[in-house]
């Protein structure tokens, strides 16, 4: 279609944190829905290939399988066009997702448009406070989308009613700006919670404990494409908080920084969200050579 090539690569925002969590070497299991069509199976096979569990994955057959379509430009930077289902058809329903789940849970990780779009809002909300009864560390990366958001004030409401139930608050700027509606970063974080970590892109990172910043530089790398670079970096949050625990995650800051920063430049050296990162030890590796 005029000289344009396209590739199917499994993605989401949430999708690509868990199979690079599971690439890292942890259990992870997947809340999700898709279509009961060619899609949906392929994409099912691929996360069982992956290591995800996926019986909290529900299948419908009137479901459509959502798409997004990404344009790389010559930086590697990405553009997008979302053909996603939206309203009730998108729930899971809270049937589907027994207290044994969140029981033997270390991490509930929620994010994107589902968390608070409507119908889909209550259900991530539901979803947090159970997790939060169990006692499970809840992070979150809520993707702001400007161009796909109507009404911003009710959707700000509902990003504070999630974080009253949230440990780790995963950002980029553009998240950090949109979320607080502020026109400037340090206007954004007197208004965020103390335990949030914004990136910034090839600027580095910084964790914010509502006090001071501690910060850590990107490292530099060549980059084929910056797909699911952000969610490399919230799988490299999750493992080194299961990796190390809650007192030394607390207490190392910038090691944790420094771990995802690595996992995030590992995936913009491939294609796609996964392409880049292989394994936990690829990781060390790229540490080690730093």
């Amino acid at each position: 279609m005029g000289g344009m090539i396209f590739e199917a690569r499994p993605g989401g925002s949430v999708l690509n944190t868990a199979i690079l969590l599971a690439r890292l070497g942890l259990s992870v299991s997947m809340l999700s829905k898709a279509g009961k069509n060619f899609l949906g199976d392929t994409l099912l096979r691929i996360m069982r290939a992956e290591g995800l569990e996926t019986k909290y994955t529900v299948q419908k057959k009137d479901f459509k399988t959502g798409l997004a379509i990404a344009r790389i430009d010559k930086k590697g930077d990405s553009s997008y066009l979302f053909y996603k289902p939206y309203g009730k058809q998108n729930l899971l329903k809270k049937e589907k997702l027994p207290c044994s789940l969140f029981k033997k849970a270390d991490v509930f990780h929620a994010g994107s448009t589902y968390s608070y779009n409507d119908h889909t809002f209550e259900e991530t909300l539901e979803s947090m406070k159970r997790a939060k009864k169990e006692a499970v560390f809840i992070t979150y990366d809520p993707n702001w989308r400007e161009f796909r958001i109507k009404d911003k004030k009710k959707t700000r409401a509902r990003i504070r009613k999630l974080l009253t139930f949230v440990d780790l608050l995963k950002l980029s700027e553009t998240d950090a700006l949109g979320i607080t509606g502020s026109r400037t970063l340090p206007g954004a974080l007197r208004r965020l919670p103390e335990n949030t970590i914004v990136t910034l892109g090839d600027k580095g990172s910084f964790f914010w404990d509502g006090k001071k910043k501690t910060y850590h530089p990107a490292f530099k790398v060549r980059v084929v494409d910056t797909i699911g670079a952000g969610d490399g970096f919230t799988a490299g949050i999750i493992h080194r908080y299961c990796a190390r625990g809650m007192e030394a995650f607390r207490k190392e800051k910038r090691e944790t920084l420094a771990f995802a920063s690595a996992v995030s430049a590992l995936v913009c050296g491939g294609r796609g969200a996964a392409e880049g990162l292989r394994s936990l030890q690829q990781v060390k590796r790229f540490l080690r050579s730093r």
